[in-house]
């Protein structure tokens, strides 16, 4: 039995609520349930917190296991928000449920962040920088602190162009233009944005990361997994890659009507036993 909560409002921007929706499972560890919380696709410019499917088989699996699960909204480009706000409101989730743990059953020490796409990106991004990222709505007390993240078909840079498949591009550098203004060039600007460019820096947290990714992929590159972790390894992270042999960039059949790929199964197997081993269940 899963008690399900729909739009929690996390955080307030003047009269505007930034929404969640949370299921708590009937079990309940002693310490307080372990949370995932999600963020959504859309390229940073459109998408909502109920936007995917990918998440369905495997929060069932940990909500036997007694996990928490949230999926929670962010303000993208159609709502007015680029860099920083973003993150911050990703960040403000994490604030919301350690300051409400309590309330929620929830330990605060375990709470994971994970995405799809560019909701992938912002679990990296929050979960390798913390606390970093505030705007001036963020709870201005509680701290952002996780203890993993993981991404499925998540861009760990925002350099499309370096990639050799040209059909990135276009469309990819109209999302980037989205997330960052009129800054979409500038290196400062990105490298702020990019969660390798931390790693790479040796500023990130070290927390244990994992990176899912099709190879036939058309959206992200399956490059930047590659890089990312060649990153990692050689600054000292635990930065793990799955790439997987086929589906797209929702790891469906592609040309399918959302019909799950062979490794998209894989994919669920892998989170599972990521979050099992992280959040130690």
């Amino acid at each position: 039995m899963t008690t399900f909560l729909e739009n929690i409002p996390y955080k307030y921007c003047g009269s505007v609520a930034v929404l969640c929706d949370l299921w708590l499972p009937e079990m309940k560890p002693e310490g307080g349930r372990p949370l995932v919380i999600f963020f959504h696709a859309g390229g940073w410019v459109y998408g909502e917190k109920a936007f995917t499917s990918l998440t369905v088989r495997w929060r069932e699996a940990l909500f036997r296991r007694g996990v928490a699960f949230a999926s929670a909204g962010y303000r993208h480009r159609a709502y007015g928000g680029g860099m920083p706000t973003p993150p911050a409101d990703a960040a403000d989730a994490v604030r919301y449920f350690r300051k409400n743990a309590e309330m929620y059953g929830i330990n605060p020490e375990k709470i994971m962040l994970c995405g799809h796409s560019a909701g992938g990106h912002l679990a990296l991004l929050v979960g390798l920088t913390q606390d970093k990222f505030r705007d001036h709505w963020s709870d201005g007390e509680t701290e952002c602190r996780v203890c993993a993240a993981f991404a499925v078909s998540g861009p760990a840079n925002l350099n499309f162009s370096a990639y050799d498949r040209p059909k990135f591009n276009p469309e990819m550098d109209n999302c980037v233009q989205g997330l960052l203004g009129e800054k979409w060039q500038d290196p400062e600007a990105r490298a702020e944005a990019e969660p390798e460019s931390y790693v790479r820096r040796g500023s990130a947290a070290h927390i244990p990361v994992l990176c899912i990714q099709a190879v036939e992929d058309e959206v992200v590159p399956p490059g930047m997994a590659e890089d990312f972790a060649r990153a990692g390894a050689e600054m000292g992270y635990d930065i793990r890659k799955l790439l997987l042999p086929e589906g797209d960039h929702g790891l469906h059949i592609p040309g399918s009507r959302g019909e799950p790929a062979p490794s998209a199964f894989v994919a669920d197997r892998a989170i599972v036993d990521f979050a099992t081993e992280v959040l130690g269940l």
